[in-house]
């Protein structure tokens, strides 16, 4: 039974990492298990060697809930969004009980407590507003118009990086392409070729700036952008700064950190850069991402050793203004809402029913 609600708690961490607004962390607090995930991730060889069963199990549940369920969830959320969020606040509010447990393991709640409990609760609630009026840009983009078969083309470079080269695809199969203007030149102009457009002359396109050119062609090109960045030592750190501080947010309760890039700036480069393969990107996200992970996980860990009942208070507040950051925008007195309360139901059933199984230790 063990190894099975370590998959159950794995998919439901993975699933939550890939849904706007719902926080991993968060949901570690809810299945119980966030000190023994934090005693991985902190590398303590102990803890590991101590819960390695779990873990493993656990691992292979994440895996299968980011991979395997990303398609179902997106699904759920075009079809049924309402109903979907009021799944994970069920989870949320049955885990409740659990967070208590954990927090007063050793002593009672004071009035004290109610300090770290409000201000975590107002920085979550915050940052969820903030969120409906922030946006990265997406760092380079492509407009199109046509015109009697000349069909002008303009990408612009909206970052403040330098693209240090560049090439598109021609994605048609069997289009008969014409000529194109001076600044860019056609490789592979047989159908049967797989066509590019590359720059006959500068690959470089500086910060702010775009690239239009025309094709002459017998129906529209669909296009596809290739890029790369000029990597200097400023963008390298960039990168690995967000993702540092990223990854020290996705194991706080009700922190998102693909939020914590997007106020940073990194967030669709980062998107990018992983749909592109772009490993002069990937590799200091990679490196951001592993150091603020441990790190991460060590101070939480020793703050829990050093002040349990203050850093329960703070999670407390966390999954109580999470809860304000994934209401749905469909919620009132409606249909949807009604199924919702089904699916809340459900979803606080099983917390709780976890939570109540689940050995506290201090």
């Amino acid at each position: 039974m063990g190894n099975v609600l370590g998959i159950v708690f794995g998919l439901i961490f993975g699933i939550a990492n890939i849904i706007p607004g719902v926080s991993g962390g968060t949901m570690l607090v809810t299945c119980g298990c966030y000190d023994k995930v934090c005693g991985a991730l902190a590398l303590d060889f102990k803890e590991i060697k101590k819960n390695l069963k779990f873990l493993i199990f656990f691992g292979i549940g994440a895996i299968i809930g980011i991979i395997g369920f990303s398609n179902i969830i997106t699904l759920l959320f075009d079809k049924f969004p309402t109903q979907t969020y009021m799944f994970f606040i069920g989870l949320i509010i049955g885990s409740v009980p659990l967070i208590v447990r954990n927090a007063t393991v050793k002593e009672k709640f004071r009035p004290i407590c109610l300090v770290p409990f409000i201000l975590a609760l107002a920085l979550v609630v915050g940052l969820a507003v903030l969120e409906q009026y922030s946006e990265d840009p997406a760092p380079v983009t492509v407009s199109e118009s046509a015109e009697n078969g000349a069909y002008t083309v303009t990408f612009t470079n909206n970052s403040d990086k330098t693209v240090k080269s560049w090439t598109m695809e021609i994605k048609n199969k069997n289009i008969d392409l014409g000529e194109c203007s001076e600044n860019v030149e056609l490789a592979g102009k047989e159908a049967s070729d797989p066509n590019r457009i590359i720059p006959s002359d500068a690959r470089e396109v500086l910060p702010r700036q775009s690239v239009t050119f025309t094709v002459k062609a017998s129906e529209k090109p669909v296009l596809k952008l290739k890029y790369s960045y000029t990597v200097t030592a400023g963008l390298v750190l960039t990168i690995v700064g967000a993702s540092f501080l990223a990854a020290m947010a996705m194991i706080i309760p009700g922190v998102s950190g693909s939020f914590i890039m997007v106020l940073l700036g990194t967030y669709a480069t980062v998107i990018s850069a992983i749909k592109d393969f772009n490993f002069a990107v990937l590799i200091p996200t990679a490196i951001g991402v592993i150091l603020g992970l441990v790190l991460g996980a060590r101070l939480i860990r020793r703050m829990l050793k050093k002040h349990r009942l203050m850093v329960f208070s703070v999670i407390l507040g966390l999954c109580a203004g999470s809860l304000y950051a994934i209401l749905p925008e469909g919620f009132g007195l409606n249909l949807s809402t009604g199924a919702g309360i089904v699916t809340l139901a459900l979803g606080f059933t099983l917390s709780f029913i976890v939570g109540k199984h689940t050995k506290i230790e201090g």
